[in-house]
């Protein structure tokens, strides 16, 4: 009862933050103008936005399905893409729940455990962060011009602020949580993964959950890996790309800025808030008024129906994804054993 409650409060105080920040964007904005814009929208434009989001949830299923093939053999794209969109589904409600969710999902339908698939989304997240990142450094470079001041303002002169007064607490906070992640693995290493009680069956969760790990090294068709990761934020782009034509005041931006919007707009979306609420809106109308010289209502139009967009996609197959995979367990459930 008391974890339900924590998570619940952790739900509202996150969904409140995101909320505020919003009313703190909008508070000094003409709003009807803003509205204006929304309803002059073209909505040809949306729809290949919100094309474009689905498609980057089936690639994402196909590379994930890869990453499973080296523990056996890998369950169908479909029910693979079920538990991812269930997972995103999830992570509408409670940041970084979708992880587990989607594990959880797919061991049901599986022969895998889920200690083994938590692995695999490690490492696939790991290679997401990896690629975030070089796109966050080729945007800095071709437009280092345009960035370096904007970033500097906004990013690292808050952190270093913030890393400056507290790293004295900083340093020995490391240094604890090393010492204790050292002797735990020396502990563990002397314990017999088949031995029974919670030492035991904690070496058994991190073995398993290492192999899943180490399927990012194991498996066949690296090239395809790398090149549906490349589909996969292809479509992205073309997620927030779009959205320029459907308004007046953002269609003349180009590819560019379609880059910049992409890599400044993941920051917001990874914010520990419910679907990057307010977080998203924040940095997106910063960075096309501060940087690429949108005016206020204009991106704060685009910063909505940008995140819409996103949010309408996951809603809609996470929806559907969560009836079919309830209805397959189901019937499941009533077959007869063998």
């Amino acid at each position: 009862m008391k974890v339900q409650i924590k998570r619940y409060a952790k739900v509202f105080l996150f969904t409140f933050l995101g909320v505020f920040i919003l009313w703190l964007i909008t508070r000094n904005q003409d709003l009807e103008k803003i509205w204006d814009e929304v309803q002059q929208a073209n909505f040809f434009w949306i729809a290949l936005a919100i094309i474009s989001g689905f498609l980057s949830h089936l690639v994402r299923a196909i590379r994930w399905n890869m990453l499973i093939n080296p523990l056996g053999k890998a369950p169908s794209t479909s029910t693979t893409f079920y538990a991812l969109s269930t997972g995103n589904l999830a992570n509408l409600a409670v940041p970084r729940l979708g992880e587990i969710t989607r594990c959880v999902t797919l061991a049901k339908y599986s022969k895998h455990p889920f200690n083994s698939i938590a692995g695999t989304v490690v490492a696939e997240r790991v290679f997401d962060m990896i690629t975030l990142l070089v796109l966050i450094f080729m945007t800095i470079v071709f437009q280092f011009n345009y960035l370096s001041g904007f970033l500097s303002y906004f990013i690292v002169e808050p952190l270093m602020k913030m890393v400056g007064d507290n790293s004295l607490l900083l340093f020995f906070s490391g240094l604890i949580a090393l010492g204790l992640i050292f002797f735990l693995f020396r502990y563990l290493r002397q314990i017999n993964s088949n031995k029974a009680g919670l030492a035991g069956k904690i070496k058994r969760q991190i073995i398993g959950f290492w192999k899943g790990v180490l399927t990012l090294r194991d498996m066949q068709q690296k090239l395809l890996f790398f090149f549906l990761t490349v589909a996969i934020w292809t479509f992205y782009f073309f997620t927030v790309y779009f959205i320029f034509f459907a308004l007046p005041g953002t269609s003349m931006l180009g590819v560019p800025a379609g880059f910049t919007i992409l890599a400044m707009g993941s920051l917001g979306i990874v914010a520990p808030v419910p679907g990057g609420i307010g977080a998203y809106h924040f940095i997106v109308i910063t960075t096309m008024t501060e940087l690429l010289g949108i005016v206020s209502e204009s991106a704060t139009s685009y910063a909505y129906i940008a995140h819409a967009t996103q949010m309408f996609t996951i809603l809609i197959l996470g929806g559907y994804s969560w009836l079919i995979l309830s209805v397959k367990f189901k019937d499941t459930q009533k077959q007869p054993a063998a």
